[in-house]
């Protein structure tokens, strides 16, 4: 009755609500039911249902009987026959051997707390699953030859054979043998048992020598530092790679991750022939070359969702690397110039330096961190598969920074030394998105000898980011961008005729600027720093936010439209640098930094004085 009120049920007529609260009692009883009379009276239903059907078939009183849930048609639309067949399984959800398989997902890196959590509800619900079929590609099942092992349940720890399969033969078929002259009639079990399970080999065996050699390529290569594949693919077959590889193998050998990903959709849509939408990889190759794909594929998105492949971002990418590679050939020139006269100042087109011989600047210092901060970003984001972001930081990021530096040393030139450095760390870091257009730059531009290939990530890195330097460089883009602002809003304030607006100015006349420098902090911004610091949990590194909004409630100061923002802004710097972020003394003295910019500051701002 409560289910017919629940889902509106009036009559057998209501044949939809009637299917889905069948289906919900059902359930319901299953996982939820509990026996109250007969011989597993008390037992829950899940384990009174396999012994009843035991004890009616004991008793002569049923017989096994099994149908499909619905109708099943064939890919070719026609309506299946289905017929029940001895089968095989495999007992996935066996408590010793699914503890093995948790242990095993608890220790691997799956890029991402939703392909774990994905793994983790596979391994909850996965029990027996067939593994077997009459027809179709595939090997036969070792114990049972009339049936062939399932496309999923086949091929879990292929990627073992790989460890040895280049000497065992040089054709795909077999017919060339390796360099170890190994036949297929020398790999019988005892050899096989030896070389991957590490078994003891049999005395006398023909090929002793030679599977040593075997047995110490695959304790080379193993275990599987990670397995890529599609995400759909989570629920059967690459949790049975889990399984089996934890059945087989030590727990030294088990796989350590698994890189799960989605689709691939073009421009926003899902690819589709009927529609038109497709794009095959020659067709882009073809249209836009192999790098400008590579970057665009690296951009489309890494997580376990799927990616979208823009063909905007790719027509993009040919200008970005055109435009790169053309500013890389003029400081190229520039630094030879220099090679030649090294105490004479160089310019080259935009390209303004230095002599080598001139000390770092404190805007010097600035860009120097800058690329070591986005150096150690990019390889960390390489680390771990996640290449949109290791292309926002060693590439779009690496960029800007570039171009801030440039801008800033407009007057007085680039350091040779930054100049070579950026250069190098540019080319190194997007190599492996485009290993093409790098090693052009790397031999052709540059000039160096060996291939990009042989180049190394960068050895000179810090061991963490210089978090000072980077404030310092923070700061004085914040104070370009307040001055901004704060001329807008003067432009803005007479176009509507403000009255705070003197009635003398004329903003199309040169201007001058007053800079002055705050020896404290406003009060609010003190009040909003205490509240923070007294609801940090530094053992975690969290915030109690709601202790925090009640603090700033109780002071009034959530009318405030600044408080937040600097709320948030000051919660980031703690996330990043530790709780010595909630003191703001700066570590530099800001009169003499904005004297050492007054240049930059004058032409940037369009200053007279």
């Amino acid at each position: 009755p409560a289910l017919c009120e629940e889902l509106k049920i009036n009559s057998q007529k209501d044949r939809d609500q009637l299917a889905a609260a069948k289906d919900i009692a059902y359930k319901e009883g299953f996982y939820n039911g509990v026996m109250t009379v007969g011989e597993f009276q008390g037992q829950t239903v899940q384990e009174a249902k396999p012994r009843v059907r035991e004890l009616l078939l004991a008793n002569g009183d049923g017989f096994a009987y099994a149908e499909p849930e619905g109708l099943v048609m064939s890919r070719s639309g026609d309506e299946c026959v289905v017929a029940l067949c001895d089968q095989w399984y495999f007992d996935y959800g066996e408590a010793a051997w699914k503890k093995l398989a948790e242990e095993c997902l608890a220790a691997m890196d799956t890029y991402g707390e939703e392909t774990r959590h994905q793994f983790e509800l596979s391994l909850d619900w996965l029990h027996q699953w067939a593994c077997v079929r009459t027809y179709g590609l595939g090997s036969k099942v070792p114990w049972d030859s009339n049936y062939l092992i399932e496309s999923l349940s086949d091929s879990t720890i292929y990627m073992s054979y790989y460890t040895v399969a280049h000497l065992l033969h040089r054709s795909l078929d077999g017919s060339t043998l390796g360099p170890l002259g190994i036949t297929p009639a020398d790999m019988d079990d005892a050899a096989w048992d030896y070389v991957l399970l590490g078994k003891e080999l049999p005395s006398g065996h023909a090929k002793a020598e030679e599977l040593v050699v075997l047995r110490r390529s695959y304790l080379y290569w193993y275990p599987v530092d990670i397995r890529s594949s599609g995400r759909d693919l989570i629920q059967n077959h690459l949790t049975f790679f889990i399984y089996i590889h934890t059945a087989m193998f030590p727990k030294s050998e088990w796989p350590r991750s698994v890189r799960a990903n989605g689709h691939l959709m073009l421009n926003g849509e899902k690819m589709s022939k009927s529609t038109g939408n497709t794009l095959s990889l020659r067709e882009s190759c073809d249209r836009y070359g192999a790098d400008a794909t590579r970057l665009t594929l690296a951009d489309s998105g890494d997580s376990i969702e799927d990616a979208n492949f823009e063909e905007s971002t790719a027509n993009a990418a040919i200008l970005h690397l055109y435009t790169l590679m053309e500013w890389i050939t003029e400081a190229q020139k520039a630094l030879q110039q220099l090679d030649v006269s090294p105490d004479q100042a160089v310019k080259v087109g935009d390209i303004a330096l230095r002599p080598a011989s001139s000390p770092l600047t404190t805007v010097d210092k600035i860009f120097n961190a800058e690329m070591d901060a986005l150096t150690l970003a990019s390889g960390a984001d390489y680390n771990k598969t996640m290449y949109r972001d290791a292309l926002k930081s060693g590439f779009y990021e690496f960029i800007k920074s570039r171009e801030w530096y440039v801008n800033v040393t407009a007057d007085t030139g680039m350091h040779p030394q930054l100049l070579r450095k950026y250069i190098t760390r540019q080319v190194i870091q997007l190599c492996p998105i485009t290993p093409h257009w790098a090693e052009h730059i790397w031999k052709t531009v540059v000039g160096n000898t060996s291939s990009i290939m042989d180049a190394r990530w960068p050895t000179d890195l810090p061991s963490e980011q210089d978090h000072s330097l980077l404030a310092v460089g923070e700061y004085i883009r914040k104070t370009v961008r307040s001055a901004r602002d704060a001329e807008i809003s003067l432009q803005k304030r007479s176009k509507k005729g403000g009255k705070s607006v003197s009635a003398g100015v004329d903003l199309t006349k040169p201007k001058a600027l007053d800079m002055y420098v705050a020896h404290e902090f406003p009060a609010w911004q003190e009040d909003v720093i205490g509240a923070l610091r007294a609801n940090f949990d530094a053992a975690t590194g969290k915030f109690d936010d709601k202790q925090v909004l009640a603090a700033l409630g109780a002071k009034g100061m959530l009318k405030n439209k600044k408080v937040m923002p600097f709320a948030q802004e000051i919660k980031k710097r703690v996330v990043l640098t530790g709780a010595k972020a909630f003191d703001r003394a700066v570590d530099f003295n800001e009169p003499e930094l904005l004297n050492e910019l007054l240049e930059y500051l004058k032409r940037t701002l369009e200053l007279s004085a």
